[in-house]
């Protein structure tokens, strides 16, 4: 039994056979959807079946669905009926249910893919291809980035991103397994969530952001926030060993990975109070003591016990399927510890219709990410760091009170809904150091589950992304009086 159409009626057989089973149907509801069936009479039930249970809680009886098909040609209604007459009698067993949906979302995966690939082909093609909305695609670049998007749905339909379950009655060991790891490793001096690599606020964050969980780093223009994502990613792979992706349709990937040589100049090791400026590196404008400093930077770079820091520069035309494939390719490979997207605002919406009503939105976007960053490699999850702009109440707030608040993150309300965490840097001093030491200040705007609403004073050197705790952490009450 190798054909959908077998296994549809397999799945079907198993929901509306014998007494009918209720939880057959949940489960198929949860794992298909009506393009797994190719068989239209097959596809047809089973979203009547669906919509049924919906409606009434029920699976839908042979009589209720005569009545449904009451107002229905007779052909057509005969059709469905017998249908439905002959799935009755199968009854198959558990395991075939089960094996069926597995084999129905490989096969739509296999078709998905298929399609790709002889889409692709044909935007490479001289006179491309045009969608609904009438973008044209075509070329290499094009075609490229409409199929890494598919495969990634692709992936979805195979079941590769489903989250893991169960009973937390049979789940307690789980949970005191899980306990007891993060003990042992708090006592060998490692931290278990992601930290920041500014040392007042990770102690007041206490375990950092975990799986799963997205953090958007909020600011206004040039405020910084790439440059704290450099830090993040840096201090991540360097102090902490682990593996941390970094994608970038922001900056280009040259020129990010000249901020991170310049970054790591500031470790300690290399004796460099004020380390190697990112302008002079670019520029080839270091003196002979510079060449050699960052010589001996790039060598401990590529020697040293470290994580992987991947920078991955994404197509102009980026979607959140395509950078999910990315992501999957990589993990095959190296298993990221941390993903940081620069940044999710530039992405583009995954869903384009005719019809402006239906296009996704950056509120798609937001959710489409927290919800990657929780199923990615099959429910393990990853933590996803991005910068996120402020918009024209923040940074009037930024002129008046000094500060912005979270309902002032720009694009969509769901910016301050959806993220577990959101931090606010907030540059509201003047900066008399020509950058190499600004005054600036992070805020904890949200935190789920944890502690929130304290402001902390920075220093930040943007010619090396290092930033450092001005002092402890002070009040908004007296954040303003630092000088004085």
């Amino acid at each position: 039994m190798t054909d959908a159409a077998a296994h549809g009626r397999v799945v079907l057989g198993r929901v509306v056979g014998g007494e009918r089973s209720l939880k057959a149907l949940h489960y198929a509801a949860d794992h298909l959807a009506g393009e797994h069936f190719t068989d239209t009479v097959q596809r047809t039930l089973f979203l009547a079946l669906v919509g049924y249970a919906d409606r009434n809680g029920g699976v839908m009886s042979r009589v209720a669905l005569s009545d449904l098909l009451r107002n229905r040609e007779p052909g057509i209604a005969q059709m469905y009926e017998e249908a439905y007459d002959l799935l009755a009698g199968l009854c198959p067993e558990e395991h075939e249910f089960y094996h069926s949906v597995s084999q129905l979302r490989e096969l739509a995966a296999d078709r998905a893919t298929g399609d790709a690939l002889g889409i692709g082909m044909t935007i490479m093609k001289p006179e491309g291809l045009r969608l609904e909305d009438g973008t044209k695609l075509q070329g290499h670049a094009d075609a490229r980035t409409y199929v890494l998007s598919a495969f990634a749905q692709a992936e979805t339909a195979a079941g590769a991103t489903d989250s893991p379950g169960g009973d937390i009655r049979t789940a307690g060991d789980d949970i005191l397994a899980t306990y007891n790891q993060v003990k042992e490793q708090q006592s060998a001096g490692r931290v278990q969530g992601i930290e920041f690599g500014v040392p007042a606020l990770d102690a007041h964050l206490d375990g950092g952001l975990g799986h799963g969980e997205l953090c958007l780093v909020a600011a206004a223009m040039t405020a910084g926030k790439s440059s704290w994502c450099v830090q993040c990613g840096w201090h991540n792979a360097v102090e902490q060993g682990r593996n941390v992706v970094f994608f970038t349709t922001e900056q280009h990937h040259t020129a990010l990975r000249v901020k991170i040589v310049a970054r790591h100049s500031r470790h300690p090791k290399f004796g460099l109070p004020r380390g190697l400026d990112t302008r002079l590196i670019r520029s080839g404008r270091l003196d002979a003591e510079g060449e050699r400093a960052l010589a001996a930077v790039v060598a401990d770079l590529k020697t040293g016990d470290y994580g992987s820091l991947q920078v991955i520069q994404m197509p102009e035309v980026c979607t959140l399927p395509v950078m999910a494939a990315r992501a999957e390719a990589i993990s095959r490979t190296v298993v990221p510890d941390l993903v940081i997207f620069d940044y999710l605002q530039l992405m583009d919406p995954e869903k384009r219709s005719k019809d402006n009503r239906l296009n996704e939105t950056m509120a798609g976007v937001l959710k489409g990410a927290r919800g990657w960053a929780r199923s990615f490699r099959r429910g393990r999850g990853v933590p996803l760091i991005s910068p996120w702009q402020v918009n024209k109440e923040g940074i009037n707030g930024m002129k008046g009170s000094g500060e912005f608040k979270l309902e002032d993150l720009g694009e969509t309300i769901e910016a301050g809904r959806t993220p577990s965490m959101v931090l606010g840097l907030m540059a509201a001093e003047e900066d008399d150091s020509d950058g190499r030491a600004a005054p600036l200040s992070v805020k904890v705007l949200k935190n789920r589950d944890g502690p929130r609403g304290r402001r902390f004073g920075l220093t930040v050197d943007f010619a090396t992304c290092y930033f450092a705790d001005r002092e402890a952490a002070v009040s908004d009450a007296d954040f303003f009086d630092l000088d004085s």
